[in-house]
């Protein structure tokens, strides 16, 4: 009897155990949607691919000129570059100057969604920008590098209806940090800014011109006023959506700024230092979880560092793409 008993006890303490451990959270490790775990490392390469292919439909400009004329493109109704003659080189070998024809690479980052779908911040290093246009420009010839020739440079210019005129020139530069390798740097000794205004037809035409003695990524950027105040902007998502699946980024309504948060690896959140007190954001969150996108979006008014929270769903690469177009 004292036998039959103990193995009842038994029996029972082993059902218990089996519950209360059933009732805890164990990650499933062959489901991404069941990863919980947030790592210190930077994202990956291939993930940042994988989201930048899958949603970024930027079209490139790219064609060729002859280096002994000036040559004039429409890139479209709005936007134009113009290139010297004679004013190129080979990097690194003064007075080596190519003659014949060489091919110009254009990208032009002008609305919002632009930004996020080539993953590309308006932000100099901690301080944000609001940016009226940005531009990759490469020359080369068989594939080999082609830069501006001393004391020349070539101009881009784009409509705007209401240009400003205390834009700077800013040029992109890698910097090792863990969230971005990328940032924008002020380079008044390579560029400026000047503001046009043409009459055409009846037409009044107003825009800005940005003049360049360097290639590669440049921008008509200033820094955001933070006179009034400032605050560190924190936000969290769901458990699942961690550092190593998912991209958060503030996009400002009433400015043209958009940035990528930073990963806060001991708070399991996202963050934003030199935010303006009371800018009106819009987040936005795409991860890509199992080969499946969820976007997360909420509108929000900044006041202080209080952490908002967003919820992502399911979502496909045509709607996130619409959601960046309407930004």
């Amino acid at each position: 009897m004292k036998k039959i008993l103990f193995i009842v006890f038994i029996t029972v303490l082993l059902n218990s155990c089996k519950k209360e451990f059933s009732d805890s959270f164990t990650p499933y490790t062959n489901l991404g949607i069941n990863d919980t775990v947030w790592t210190n490392k930077p994202l990956t390469n291939g993930f940042l691919d994988s989201i930048s292919y899958a949603i970024n439909n930027t079209a490139w400009f790219v064609d060729s000129f002859n280096t002994v004329l000036e040559k004039k493109f429409k890139l479209n109704d709005s936007l134009e570059i113009f290139f010297p003659s004679h004013s190129y080189s080979f990097p690194n070998t003064p007075g080596s100057f190519p003659d014949g024809n060489i091919k110009v690479e254009v990208l032009a980052l002008r609305k919002k969604g632009d930004y996020i779908k080539t993953l590309i911040p308006n932000s100099s290093k901690n301080y944000l920008l609001e940016t009226t246009g940005s531009f990759f420009v490469r020359l080369s010839r068989n594939g080999q590098e082609i830069v501006m020739a001393a004391n020349s440079g070539f101009y881009i210019r784009w409509r705007d209806d209401n240009p400003r005129t205390n834009l700077k020139f800013f040029e992109g530069a890698q910097i090792p940090n863990r969230d971005s390798l990328f940032t924008w740097l002020p380079a008044p000794t390579d560029g400026y800014i000047s503001v046009w205004d043409s009459t055409s037809l009846g037409a009044n035409k107003k825009g800005y011109q940005l003049t360049s003695k360097s290639t590669n990524w440049l921008s008509s950027s200033n820094f955001i006023d933070t006179s009034s105040g400032s605050t560190r902007l924190n936000v969290t998502l769901p458990l699942n959506n961690t550092n190593k699946n998912t991209l958060v980024f503030a996009v400002f309504n009433d400015k043209k700024t958009v940035v990528r948060l930073s990963t806060d690896f001991i708070t399991r959140s996202y963050y934003c230092m030199n935010v303006p007190v009371n800018s009106s954001i819009t987040l936005l969150s795409i991860s890509l979880i199992d080969n499946e996108f969820y976007l997360g979006t909420r509108s929000i008014v900044v006041k202080n560092a209080d952490r908002f929270s967003v919820s992502p769903v399911k979502s496909s690469t045509g709607n996130i793409i619409n959601v960046l177009d309407n930004l």
